[in-house]
């Protein structure tokens, strides 16, 4: 208690002179004037105190620069997806480090680590994960890498197209110089005019530590830029998404494509069309909904499923890309027995799946049984592909309760009146049952004595919204089959030359 009491005593000594000297400027401030002037400097230097505490408790916030964004590649499958988002916890970690683009050995553990993570996703069964890729692969990785680095650096640093890489040891060299001078010049000021020199140690200590939050700002920037950009390379090599091919999959037509197109009409086209796969149960009204998207009669429709092959039918029309529209024979009740097994063939080679749903049946079984098949073959089977559009088309509305009504158009999502309300039930039910999302059933109608309704302001505007996700299934279709007769061309190309080089040492 004691010591606490002298403590007291000694603090306000000490204090005593600092506030009589406090009190005696103020006193000459309010004599000339000042006094008011005083109190506004004072009042914003504690202003600027408090923002800069408050602004200390956000230190999510970036002082200088902007996180540089590294964006996934749209075309990725959803497996790609999921490793991308194990990077997570490395890039927390490693936000802590400061050296590491200065430290070779930090940065080489850093890139192992990201390897070794990339690399474990894709092939866990490995011994020897990190090495599972062919070397072509590789060297076509690299040749992007350096594409891209190449870019970043032109678009980004001023003058990198003028200045050689000598200049800028010239400059460290002469900067070096300057510093030495720096050192006698301190000395001097030292000697000579020390308030002065301590006003400018005083400055550089300030600045220094404006540097430091900057470069440590920086250094957090682009350590998680370099984390996500490896990755992101690391998904592209590990998850085969580098094809060795210079023109793109989907800018040639694919075989079975070219077999459909030469059924229907002579070929005409170079890109790959889309490709619509239309199922459901037996009397659904999968032939009408397709005579329908074309306007004229194209299928035969009736309750039975006459024959197991797809058949397919050329689309164009205006606002939306041409079209291949793959005709299935129904399934539940009387279905032809090979049936099923076509249908799996042909999954892995279509873009879109139209699951068409006859409103009027109370049974969703069949349908909530064959798209859980559809959804366990991607996932075991085609995990380097993206599952197709899955868009449920219910049809016979003008059945639903009160029958004898039929005056459309029909609000469904603000319901006013039995109809409309029945409508948007039956939508939900199904979108319930076959675990799609509402907004990707559309309601329509198909029946021959009434006007055909909401196809083109439902379907094919439902179509033509999802058309970034249907390019991304296009693309990784056409990518899995580029690569596949990629893979068997260079082996009958190497094959051919190694032929050749044998008998050139044989004569």
């Amino acid at each position: 208690m004691l010591f606490s009491r002298f403590g007291v005593v000694i603090g306000l000594v000490f204090l005593l002179p600092w506030l009589a000297l406090i009190g005696l400027g103020g006193y000459w401030l309010w004599q000339h004037g000042w006094l008011y002037h005083a109190v506004g400097i004072l009042s914003a230097n504690f202003a600027l105190v408090y923002a800069l505490l408050h602004w200390c408790k956000k230190p999510n916030e970036s002082l200088v620069f902007n996180p540089i964004d590294i964006q996934a590649n749209p075309n990725w499958p959803d497996d790609a997806n999921a490793a991308r988002a194990e990077l997570e916890p490395i890039n927390a970690r490693w936000q802590t480090e400061t050296d590491v683009l200065t430290n070779p050995s930090k940065a080489l553990a850093l890139t192992n680590e990201v390897l070794t993570k990339i690399a474990r996703h894709f092939h866990r069964d490995s011994p020897y994960p990190v090495l599972e890729f062919p070397l072509p692969d590789l060297l076509k990785l690299v040749a992007l890498v350096c594409n891209d680095i190449q870019h970043e650096v032109l678009d980004n640093i001023p003058g990198s197209h003028a200045f050689k890489v000598g200049d800028f040891l010239r400059a460290k060299q002469a900067v070096d110089t300057l510093n030495k001078f720096k050192s006698l010049f301190n000395v001097g000021n030292w000697l000579f005019n020390w308030p002065g020199a301590a006003m400018a140690k005083a400055r550089g200590i300030l600045f220094s530590k404006g540097v430091n939050t900057v470069a440590n700002e920086i250094s957090q920037r682009l350590i998680r830029a370099y984390i996500d950009k490896l990755g992101y390379y690391a998904i592209e090599l590990y998850s085969e998404q580098i094809s060795l091919d210079d023109s793109l999959p989907t800018e040639r037509i694919s075989p079975y494509s070219g077999e459909d197109i030469d059924k229907i009409a002579e070929r005409g086209q170079q890109q790959e069309p889309l490709r619509l796969l239309v199922i459901g149960q037996v009397s659904s009204g999968k032939s009408s909904l397709i005579n329908a998207l074309f306007g004229e009669m194209k299928c035969a429709e009736g309750p039975l499923p006459t024959t197991s092959e797809i058949t397919p039918y050329l689309l164009e029309r205006d606002g939306l890309q041409q079209a291949i529209v793959l005709d299935t024979a129904g399934y539940g009740g009387l279905t032809h027995p090979q049936a099923s097994t076509v249908l799996k063939t042909e999954l892995k080679k279509v873009d879109v799946i139209l699951m068409v749903c006859n409103a009027a049946q109370a049974s969703r079984a069949a349908d909530a049984g064959q798209l859980q098949v559809i959804r366990q073959y991607f996932q075991a089977e085609c995990s380097n592909q993206a599952l197709p559009v899955i868009i449920g088309v219910v049809t016979h509305i003008d059945r639903l309760r009160p029958a004898q009504e039929w005056l459309p158009p029909y609000n469904i999502q603000a319901p006013d009146n039995a109809k409309a309300n029945n409508i948007q039930q039956a939508c939900s039910v199904i979108a319930n049952e076959l675990d799609l999302p509402l907004n990707h059933i559309v309601p329509v109608c198909l029946a021959p004595n009434k006007s055909i309704y909401n196809i083109e302001d439902g379907l094919i505007t439902l179509i033509q919204q999802e058309f970034k996700a249907m390019q991304r299934v296009y693309y990784l279709r056409c990518l899995r089959l580029q690569q596949a007769e990629s893979y068997w061309q260079h082996w009958r190309k190497q094959a051919l030359q190694a032929g050749q080089a044998v008998l050139k040492v044989k004569i």
